[in-house]
């Protein structure tokens, strides 16, 4: 996806994400992120935003002392970090070496994805504090986020901390998913080695998990319970690729 496209998401998602963070009472629950009120999800967005910032000037992981400290109300603090965020992403540009914690991409655009699809989800998490229905995603945005969460957090975070989820993908092994969101569709495959992602629906899939690219990226970020969408095959292989992903995106 074109980064200023992904970039004029990020904008859009943090207004609405702002916008249900002060329709929620300050210390109404999280209920996708039960330890979080919503005061603690402006306060963990805001960090967020701030380590990115660090990631890009530093060009190492920023320690805690490197973090900055911003000064008045939670939202306050959550508009600062976001406008110097963006300078920064507009000032460097996509193409500009940065540190990241995804090996193959050393880019200012790995973040500008990065924090355009942390910010749809968090919105998501200021909605459901705020008592109401998750709003829609974009259709396009949604699916890089699900292309994002398959090809990033699982099958490249399966190899490069292979060390920390092995159990999981031992007990996980031969689970065969796909994700079907009608223009696009993707398959897992689990071993004890690795999770491997193809495009399509594969003739093996023990289960076929089918809704709109929102709705799936909701899914898979764990936002939606796991009978959230519509299942064709084994309900249970489902609902094991839901439970696994908790361990990707810790």
């Amino acid at each position: 996806m074109d980064h200023s496209l992904l970039q004029s998401h990020l904008v859009t998602e943090a207004a609405a994400l702002r916008a249900a963070a002060l329709r929620a009472e300050p210390d109404a629950k999280v209920p996708s992120c039960p330890e979080w009120t919503a005061t603690d999800l402006l306060d963990h967005v805001t960090e967020v935003y701030d380590h990115k910032i660090q990631c890009m000037r530093l060009l190492r992981e920023p320690a805690d002392e490197d973090m900055p400290v911003r000064e008045g109300a939670a939202v306050a603090r959550f508009d600062a970090a976001l406008a110097e965020l963006l300078a920064e992403f507009d000032a460097r540009g996509p193409e500009t070496l940065s540190f990241t914690w995804y090996g193959p991409d050393q880019s200012v655009g790995f973040w500008i994805r990065r924090m355009a699809q942390e910010t749809a989800v968090h919105r998501a998490d200021a909605e459901l504090a705020a008592g109401e229905p998750i709003g829609t995603v974009d259709p396009a945005l949604a699916r890089d986020g699900i292309d994002e969460m398959v090809t990033v957090m699982l099958e490249w975070g399966s190899i490069a901390f292979h060390e920390y989820v092995a159990e999981t993908l031992t007990a996980n092994s031969d689970l065969v998913v796909a994700i079907d969101t009608g223009e696009c569709s993707w398959t897992v495959r689990i071993s004890p080695e690795r999770v491997a992602v193809e495009d399509g629906v594969a003739d093996d899939a023990q289960a076929t998990v089918s809704g709109s690219p929102s709705e799936a990226l909701m899914w898979l970020w764990r936002r939606t319970g796991p009978d959230a969408l519509a299942v064709q095959g084994d309900r249970s292989s489902a609902a094991a690729l839901h439970d696994l992903i908790s361990e990707f995106t810790q």
